[in-house]
């Protein structure tokens, strides 16, 4: 098979293979599928940290109201952890400047008005009310009314014991639509950590769909439209909680054109 094309980059000790991967020992491969759904899934991104007095309500809203088995199939939530409070006292492990410059980058395109947090971001949208109780009823019913212009098709391989294939295909289903950029996400659930500095110091706060890993965007296209992406898991990840969330925006505009989400997918793929 050749190798059309391939990106290598090195983020918190994750490596990312962008291309065409080939498994040269021919071992037997437990392979799982899954598909997106007909309407255009929801995109809710959580801007948080440890460091932030004000974020834990937020934390709990998205694991009480973003994570049930029903919403999961119509939601993709992830928990962004900035590193700009880290100043204040406590490193919040799970923070990132490339989480801090997505936060960032949501301003400059004009999904946002200002930086802060707690932040939540609805498929590229600002969302202030996040806590209304309509707001979620709301959004599924606009969901529904929604056909998504592309269609993603997700595969995981089980490479080895700490490391995954993950083959994204997208099908493009409507004509003005033939391009856009690529995103994969590995997030984990049941995460917890005993705060002992900062403005949460003595709090033990819980957390679920916190980014552990987010690709580069790759390019895509109705002409060339499937990425793979090889992802070594890191041995302080627990793998029965890794799900994997894939977006494709529009190159142009941003727009998200659809996602997908597989919760548990390493447990399911073992």
């Amino acid at each position: 098979m050749e190798n059309r094309w391939k990106v290598t980059a090195k983020q918190s000790g994750l490596m990312l293979a962008v291309g065409v991967v080939l498994n040269p020992t021919g071992a037997q491969a437990n392979t799982c599928n899954w598909t997106s759904t007909p309407e255009r899934m929801i995109v809710a991104e959580l801007y948080t940290s440890e460091g932030c007095s004000s974020c834990p309500p937020a934390d709990r809203w998205l694991s009480s109201q973003l994570t049930t088995p029903e919403r999961a199939r119509s939601i993709l939530a992830l928990s962004f952890h900035v590193d700009y409070w880290n100043y204040i006292g406590w490193q919040d492990p799970y923070s990132s400047k490339q989480f801090t410059q997505r936060q960032y980058a949501h301003k400059s395109r004009g999904n946002v008005s200002q930086i802060y947090t707690p932040q939540y971001v609805f498929s590229n949208r600002e969302v202030r009310r996040w806590g209304q109780a309509g707001l979620i009823p709301q959004q599924l019913a606009a969901m529904k009314q929604d056909k998504a212009p592309i269609s993603l098709h997700m595969s995981l391989e089980r490479k080895q014991a700490n490391q995954v294939e993950i083959k994204v295909k997208a099908d493009w289903l409507d004509e003005r639509y033939k391009a856009g950029r690529m995103f994969i996400a590995l997030y984990e659930d049941k995460l917890s950590q005993q705060v002992k500095a900062g403005e949460n110091r003595g709090e033990l706060l819980r957390h679920d769909r916190v980014v552990r890993h987010l690709s580069q965007a790759v390019a895509v296209s109705s002409a060339d439209s499937v990425r793979v992406f090889t992802q070594t898991i890191p041995a302080d990840w627990n793998q029965e909680n890794v799900g994997i969330g894939v977006i494709v925006e529009n190159s142009e505009s941003n727009t998200v054109l659809q996602a997908l989400n597989a919760t548990g997918a390493l447990a399911r793929c073992s």
